[in-house]
């Protein structure tokens, strides 16, 4: 739809004066005025992105401007006047401006404007964003003096999509480009041109917009790895890392983050490596940033070394190679932005490199070899969603450890506080800004329709994913999208809070009745707050990782009513759950209890087991077959059974519940025989892992929670024994050894009056035994 403006020379009387555009003009303070008026207008309209007339304002400031672009000297390509004009290009995609669907006439105008030089490029550039504009010239045609400022350009991403279908067709665009950049680049262009240009695509891309397009983006991923490692592979580094035997050794892991602070990614691979088993695998960090947090303390107390990387990128590869890694983990994203971890992963450092689920597509980079997810987020030939080998464990991709720097709520909430009447059905989301894209909000909206009276409490602007959100032209476009359903905006309710912690975000969504995710780019992180609360969840599952991450929780949980497939079945579950409260409370109950069992996606101890498992078989399989055919095989990796032990074996006791844990790294009754065995070979602390890991399944059996009780003896915690044994005293009253025990371990605490009633009362059950004697 395009708009009707009246002419710039009208809005801006300052711009009225004739224009000289031969090649020696020098029209720098109409230049200097018209780049002005373009920056005040985008200031204003930014400030309010509802207001037509600012729109109109900016509209034709930038028309203007063009105009002005267009008789820069053609020779002056690197004048201060064409300096700023390149600078104003760089502000204009950048502000978000571009996101919104461009105009015919500017369409026309661009069009026309490409043909007459770089300077009429370079005006067409300010007009409109390359992804919608399908004439767009071909990057062959683009002089080399602006060539880096147009690859910008072309990969300079959106802030959000404003309208719905643009997530799709922005993906078929970027597909197109970069398989024309690649092109261009095979060609031998030229150390120099190509360096800035492959320079401008690092810096500018983004593949997060792509996040949200619900097809597969290998192709994308590859082709960007590609470029990536044309740019900023070091030249002339031919390092190859073969792997060698891991027999009566340990496998040395190393965990590459950005920083081992308090965010999503810490949190999420802090489970994979920090139960990991210190008799087979030595974990180190290695981090390019340090902090105090108490989370990065608890980290390096995990693992058997800690780094802080150099600056340089040559110091940080000879400080990875130097450690002489079996595998190494990437556990910072990878795929949104180039960044520091992604430069390294460009490069060979150890003979497996791994890159985890924090990375929410496939890398595409030409040194990853396995990517781990989980059987329950994946489908069947999911494989060919990923250029890695992929690698399946038990149950969610997913784990989270959030106990390790738990804190307290320090931001009270309440109704009141956003305006909300307490008997109101409140909808909740606490889903990324970038998530909520204009389909679905257009869902919510006939969502709200549907429930007469109910509201929609939001909290988007998540630090995680982004320092700095475009929040008016959020709520006005949501605003928009809202009444064209017949919806008040009064009935949502955008949350711009900057909480502490976690929990305080969980305070906030305690406040909602029903909480809804997105689609498809769905929460995973953000879907463990409202399930911890015991709030019911509508979830709306698609086809690739993205999309499955929240419903593997939900399977994990047996809740599969909540899963929907599409939006009417996505708007039917959260009808139902709005409209019919004793259903509400049944899913409510039936939540917390789930919550209460610690699903593997809350259990440390199993997602170390799962990930320590199939990291083993992957380098295993790896060194038997080799890299390339390693990747090239298209079955997922599935953790084998153990060393020496065939499958479904049933001979050995302590062998099968190692293969039961290969499958089922939660299963109580194998983490009971495995954690007696740990006890009986001297290996208390791990024994106590396991063994505590079994009360989660088996908590009314009296014989583990003995178990439990010598393992914490042994382990030197006499308190937390003493304790144990009155759980399992409670459970079965006649338990001998368990009252010998507790008269031994009171005796040891200091206790002898206690010592002597818990040995009178095993003398009652056993007159003749001889160890009560020193206590009675």
């Amino acid at each position: 739809m395009s708009t009707t403006y009246p002419p710039a020379a009208a809005l801006f009387p300052s711009l009225q004066e004739p224009v000289d555009r031969s090649e020696d003009a020098r029209s720098g303070p109409d230049i200097g005025s018209a780049f002005a008026q373009v920056r005040d207008a985008l200031s204003k309209y930014l400030n309010q992105p509802d207001s037509a007339a600012m729109w109109l304002q900016l509209l034709a400031a930038r028309r203007m401007a063009s105009a002005l672009i267009t008789g820069l000297p053609r020779k002056e390509t690197q004048s201060l006047f064409t300096e700023d004009a390149r600078q104003l290009v760089r502000e204009m995609a950048a502000s978000g401006v571009h996101d919104r669907r461009v105009e015919s006439e500017d369409l026309a105008l661009a069009q026309a404007l490409s043909v007459k030089g770089w300077q009429g490029l370079l005006a067409a550039m300010l007009l409109t964003p390359a992804w919608q504009w399908p004439g767009a010239p071909l990057l062959l045609t683009i002089p080399d003096s602006i060539r880096a400022d147009y690859v910008g350009w072309l990969f300079s991403a959106p802030q959000g999509f404003s309208e719905v279908g643009h997530t799709e067709v922005y993906a078929a665009y970027v597909l197109t480009r970069l398989e024309e950049l690649v092109r261009w680049m095979k060609r031998g262009p030229g150390e120099s041109v190509e360096a800035e240009a492959l320079g401008a695509y690092a810096r500018y891309s983004s593949v997060i917009p792509l996040y949200f397009c619900p097809g597969n983006l290998r192709r994308h991923a590859e082709l960007r790895g590609l470029l990536l490692q044309r740019a900023f592979a070091q030249h002339g580094d031919s390092h190859e890392a073969t792997p060698a035997p891991r027999t009566g050794r340990r496998l040395r892991v190393g965990i590459v983050n950005r920083h081992f602070g308090p965010q999503t990614e810490t949190y999420c691979t802090l489970p994979t490596f920090e139960q990991l088993d210190p008799e087979r695998f030595e974990v180190i960090l290695f981090a390019h940033a340090s902090g105090d947090s108490s989370l990065e303390a608890y980290c390096r107390q995990q693992s058997a070394d800690f780094f802080l990387l150099p600056p340089d990128i040559d110091g940080q590869l000879g400080m990875l190679r130097a450690a002489a890694l079996d595998i190494v983990v990437f556990g910072t994203n990878v795929t949104a932005v180039f960044n520091e971890v992604t430069h390294l992963a460009l490069h060979r450092l150890a003979p497996l490199q791994v890159v985890n689920i924090c990375s929410c597509i496939t890398s595409g980079l030409p040194e990853a070899d396995l990517y781990v997810s989980g059987t329950l987020t994946e489908r069947p030939g999911a494989s060919a969603n990923f250029s890695e080998r992929l690698g399946l464990m038990p149950g969610p991709a997913h784990a989270f450890n959030y106990q390790a720097d738990q804190q307290e709520p320090q931001v009270p909430c309440t109704r009141a506080d956003f305006g909300l009447s307490e008997d109101a059905l409140l909808f909740v989301s606490g889903s990324n800004y970038y998530k909520i894209i204009p389909e679905m909000q257009h869902a919510w909206a006939r969502l709200l329709a549907a429930v007469p009276g109910s509201c929609l409490l939001v909290h988007p602007f998540n630090p995680n994913w982004s320092s700095s959100y475009p929040i008016k032209r959020f709520r006005a476009e949501f605003d928009a999208v809202l009444a064209s359903h017949g919806v008040n905006i009064s009935r949502l309710v955008v949350s711009t809070k900057r909480f502490p912690s976690r929990t305080d975000v969980k305070t906030l969504l305690s406040l909602g009745d029903i909480y809804l995710d997105t689609f498809p780019f769905g929460g995973v992180t953000s879907l463990v707050d409202p399930l911890e609360l015991g709030l019911p969840v509508v979830v709306w599952e698609g086809e690739t990782f993205r999309s499955r991450m929240g419903a593997a929780l939900l399977r994990q949980l047996d809740l599969t009513d909540l899963i929907s497939t599409s939006e009417t079945a996505y708007r039917a579950i959260a009808v139902k759950l709005a409209t019919d409260p004793a259903h509400r409370e049944a899913n409510r109950v039936r939540i917390r209890e789930k919550m209460e069992r610690a699903p593997l996606f809350l259990d440390p101890l199993a997602a170390s087991e799962a990930f320590g498992d199939i990291l083993e078989t992957a380098y295993d399989e790896l060194a038997a077959v080799g890299r390339k055919a390693f990747r090239a095989n298209p079955t997922p990796l599935r953790a084998a059974p153990p060393s020496g032990l065939a499958p479904n074996s049933s001979s050995d006791p302590l062998a099968r519940a190692r293969e039961i844990l290969r499958g089922a790294p939660g299963d109580p009754k194998a983490r009971h025989i495995l954690g007696r065995a740990l006890l009986d070979a001297g290996r208390s602390s791990r024994a106590v892992a396991y063994l505590l890991a079994a009360l989660q399944g088996e908590e009314a059996k009296a014989d583990l929670w003995l178990d439990v009780a010598r393992a914490l003896r042994a382990d030197g915690q006499l308190s937390e024994a003493l304790q144990a044994l009155e759980a399992g005293l409670r459970l079965d009253h006649l338990m001998l050894e368990g009252w010998v025990m507790f008269a031994e371990v009171a005796n040891q605490l200091g206790s002898v009056e206690i010592a002597r009633e818990a040995a009178g009362v095993a003398h009652q059950l056993a007159p003749e035994d001889k160890r009560l004697l020193a206590y009675l």
